[in-house]
């Protein structure tokens, strides 16, 4: 493993932490806007930059929008929320930002990555329930939640890949460089 990995995946747990525990279990706001630093370190030395700030910004997108239909349909609810709260938008921006980095591996074998990706979603709403901040209402709709994680990370493993593979460049020689 080598130190920008290990700091994608430590970042990422520090901006889950924070936005979940932090501002959705405890009201500690502050926490949730520090979790922008991690983010935003992230970004600077991404050598994939330009890349992840795009699947940073369809992923916020297309997750709050994913996360206010479960919100809408009464799957999930958000404690003080009538729609998904701003720190579930910051953990969709550090999902996007995994992407080229520490879950690389389910990137590059998108379909096998897609499948994990999607059967653990509802862990992490489950996870979350356990710190009080959200409520998952229906279990027994939670395979919607796989169905739809997976959908948006195929796009997104995909669209990565294409970002930043070119046809007669790997990967680790872009990086590199």
């Amino acid at each position: 493993m080598n130190l920008p990995f290990v700091l994608n995946l430590v970042f990422f747990q520090i901006v889950w932490f924070s936005s979940v525990v932090g501002a959705g279990a405890y009201n500690l706001h502050w926490l949730a806007m520090g979790a922008m630093v991690p983010l935003a370190v992230l970004i600077w030395f991404s050598p994939t930059r330009r890349a992840d700030l795009a699947l940073a910004t369809v992923a916020l997108c297309v997750g709050l929008l994913i996360d206010n239909i479960w919100v809408k349909a009464g799957i999930l609810v958000y404690p003080d929320y009538s729609f998904a709260p701003y720190w579930i938008g910051l953990l969709w921006v550090g999902l996007g930002l995994t992407i080229n980095h520490s879950m690389a591996i389910f990137r590059d074998h998108t379909l096998i990555g897609s499948l994990v990706v999607g059967a653990f979603a509802p862990v992490t709403y489950l996870s979350g329930e356990r710190f009080g901040a959200v409520i998952v209402q229906d279990l027994a709709l939670t395979p919607l939640i796989c169905v739809s994680w997976f959908v948006l990370f195929y796009g997104l493993a995909k669209w990565a890949l294409a970002m930043t593979q070119s046809p007669a460049e790997p990967l680790e020689a872009q990086e590199q460089t």
